[in-house]
Order: C-alpha cells, then sequence, then structure tokens
C-alpha cells in the first residue's frame, strides 16, 4: 500500500468535496439558487483528485426557472413553496460537500450553509478550477461584502 507525505496509507487519505456553481462548466456563478449546475471537485485538501458536474434541479429558484420553461404559456408567478427561502433541497444535493464557493449570496442561504457545516465561500475569482485551487492552498481571498441582505441580485 502506498503512503502518501505524511507516511498516512493512501486509504486513509481524507477526501473533501467542494461544490462551485456554475452556468457554463467552467466559471464560477453567482446567484446559487439559479445557477445551472454545480461542479463538484473531489480533493484530498491539497490536490484535486477528481470533478464531477451536478445539474442544479434541486434549488426552489431552478426548479421554478425550468417549470418556467417548460409551460411558458404561463404567466403566473406563485408565491409559494417554490418561491420559499428554504435551501433545504440544497443542502440536500450538496450535504457530501465541504464548501461552496459561488460569487454572491444572500444572507438567508450564507447563514443557512453555516448551520449545515457546508463552508460559504464568496469569490470575485472567475474560473472554477483556479478558485478550488487556491482555496487548497490558503490563498482564495473570500469576499464576505458579495453577500447581500436584500434580494436584489
Amino acid at each position: 500500500m502506498l503512503n502518501n507525505e505524511a507516511g498516512l496509507p493512501q486509504a486513509n487519505r481524507i477526501s473533501k468535496k467542494i461544490a462551485v456553481a456554475t452556468n457554463d462548466n467552467l466559471t464560477v456563478a453567482g446567484h446559487v439558487g439559479r445557477c445551472r449546475a454545480f461542479i463538484i471537485f473531489e480533493t484530498d485538501n491539497s490536490k484535486i483528485l477528481n470533478k464531477e458536474i451536478r445539474e442544479n434541479n434541486f434549488t426552489n429558484h431552478r426548479q421554478q426557472e425550468q417549470h418556467s420553461e417548460e409551460h411558458h404559456h404561463h404567466n403566473e408567478h406563485h408565491h409559494n413553496e417554490a418561491h420559499s427561502h428554504s435551501h433545504h433541497n440544497l443542502i440536500d444535493g450538496l450535504s457530501d460537500c465541504a464548501s461552496v464557493i459561488f460569487t454572491t449570496g444572500g444572507w438567508r442561504l450564507i447563514e443557512d450553509l453555516k448551520a449545515h457545516n457546508l463552508t460559504p465561500i464568496l469569490t470575485n475569482e472567475k474560473f472554477a478550477e483556479d478558485a478550488v485551487l487556491k482555496y487548497l492552498k490558503g490563498e482564495l481571498i473570500s469576499n464576505e461584502e458579495n453577500g447581500c441582505s436584500g434580494h436584489q441580485h
């Protein structure tokens, strides 16, 4: 069995997943609820081991947009559960991740992520992979001022 730098067997290496909100599978997106997907980077806390694209079919805003695209002849906006600010579906969809990287986010989302041990990281970094690599090196600049208190994104 191979050993890593700390002398521990490879099988005991701690793996951590980092989710990055994206609209194009390349760059970091802003509004987490409306992003098209999340790039899930599997890391060993020093380098990227693997990545997968996880379509965003679990946030309320995205479900509402998909519904609107399918039924574009309806011009109604319902203020029910589809527009609530519950982030349970998002948290469940990213529950295997330790952190979520995005450019802007509402205070409710940020607090809900923290409450469920998902570290929110707001950044101005453009490319998803660059953001993850900088994060792993401790060089990613987190811009807390990108959090918003209203709903004007």
